[in-house]
């Protein structure tokens, strides 16, 4: 039977990899970076002198 000490290491590497995929995941899978929370002006638009 497998001792205490060798299945402890085989659970924490089992939730430390499990975590590492979570954050490898939801870092790719997140929001392309030309979506911006907040008010953005449209390079297009040119305030002219009156």
């Amino acid at each position: 039977m497998i001792n205490k000490k060798r299945l402890l290491l085989i659970a924490t590497f089992l939730i430390i990899a499990a975590v590492a995929v979570v954050l490898c995941v939801s870092y790719f899978t997140g929001r392309s970076p030309n979506e911006f929370d907040g008010t953005l002006v449209n390079a297009n638009n040119f305030i002219q002198r009156i």
